[in-house]
């Protein structure tokens, strides 16, 4: 160590030496840390900024559930472009933000559990089984999760089509690519979440539709038979589990007329908030919407879908949340939600990610300020040429 400090000092006199007297090789050099700050460090500063939120029971005296306390990351509409609707150059530079964005939080914040909301792909309701493959593995490259922490998925429209698109095939290649079914129930440290395929919520009596009928009727019969404490008669025929209520996770919101009452940092824009809803696709039917309150009663619900963030607590006092898209190519400031989530209770904090007009306004900047440097080495060498 004490002749490698020697070395690299000499090393980075002499850089520095050279960079006095050749202008080109100084625009060189900031050119190159412009590039790393924009590019890398930049999202280490945005998001350092974001916080996990403190559930109000760790302050109280004879909290005794501290291993439930789980750290979750919830994040949506990704839309990884495929080869019939996104240039070249578009793909190459969203996907270096997602993935920079999200492995920076990985680093930083550490989740215990991410959950990503549908729209993983852009065009996997139209790709073949080779090309959705192809998207499957770009995504679990640039959306790895570190050991300690798990990753769960919902499927959305664009991954396997709207209702009227969506066939038993695109279905289960999603399922069997992701771990995703239809309808499903993950129990982890006491927490109960429930996943739904919202193209499947239509209420047409479809194979789909049926089939998710019929699970989360089965589902609704097993936390009925938690909440007994599997006491009830024909309960004995499910493995028990601690009962919480749920917390329902799929693609659309619930139903709800337009974005006019949602006031959160990355909501949609003011011109875009009285557009009304399209029922079953903006959002769930209002008949979709009961069905999961009566079955489910979940705590807290979790969607995404229109790019938009927002937050509303419904009529029967349950909150639900709706993830804005972490791609810029659909939203100028992405974002993502980070939650405390025990058996207990629940709280979230909105995270934003960098602005690309940030970016964009810094590159700018630096830029200029790099021209006017080289534009004074030339007019300084020009006078010492001229005396």
């Amino acid at each position: 160590m004490a002749k490698t400090l020697p070395t690299c000092q000499i090393i980075l006199a002499g850089l520095c030496h050279r960079m006095k007297y050749n202008p080109l090789l100084r625009v060189a050099v900031l050119l190159i840390l412009l590039l790393v700050y924009c590019e890398w460090l930049h999202y280490y500063i945005v998001l350092l900024h974001c916080t996990w939120p403190r559930l109000e029971g760790n302050n109280q005296i004879g909290w005794t559930h501290p291993s439930t306390d789980m750290k979750v990351m919830f994040l949506a509409d990704t839309h990884l472009l495929g080869n019939k609707e996104g240039h070249w150059f578009d793909r190459l530079r969203r996907e270096w933000q997602m993935q920079r964005a999200f492995q920076t939080s990985m680093f930083l914040h550490q989740p215990d559990i991410v959950f990503v909301l549908g729209d993983l792909l852009d065009e996997g309701k139209w790709c073949d089984d080779e090309e959705f493959l192809n998207h499957v593995e770009r995504f679990n490259t640039m959306f790895s999760v570190p050991s300690g922490t798990q990753r769960h998925v919902v499927v959305g429209n664009h991954d396997v089509g709207f209702h009227y698109m969506m066939t038993a095939h695109k279905s289960q290649r999603f399922t069997e690519a992701f771990q995703s079914p239809t309808v499903g129930m993950l129990h982890i440290n006491g927490v109960t979440f429930v996943f739904i395929n919202s193209m499947a919520m239509e209420g047409d009596g479809c194979s789909l539709c049926a089939e998710a009928s019929q699970s989360l009727n089965l589902i609704s019969q097993q936390l009925k038979c938690a909440k007994e404490g599997f006491k009830a008669k024909g309960c004995d025929k499910y493995e028990p589990f601690q009962y919480s209520r749920p917390i329902l996770l799929q693609h659309f919101p619930l139903f709800r007329q337009s974005d006019a009452n949602c006031s959160t940092e990355d909501a949609a824009p003011a011109q875009e908030k009285t557009v009304a809803f399209k029922s079953k696709h903006d959002t769930l039917s209002q008949q979709a919407t009961a069905q999961l309150f009566k079955l489910l009663d979940p705590q807290l619900v979790i969607g995404a879908h229109i790019h938009h963030g927002c937050y509303r607590i419904h009529d029967n006092g349950v909150p639900e949340w709706t993830v804005a898209s972490f791609s810029w190519r659909n939203k100028q400031n992405p974002s993502f939600l980070m939650a405390r989530i025990s058996s207990k209770e629940h709280k979230i904090h909105l995270c934003q990610m960098p602005s690309e007009r940030t970016v964009i306004l810094i590159y700018i900047a630096g830029g200029l300020c790099i021209v006017m440097n080289l534009c004074l080495s030339f007019r300084a060498n020009k006078q010492r040429k001229t005396r």
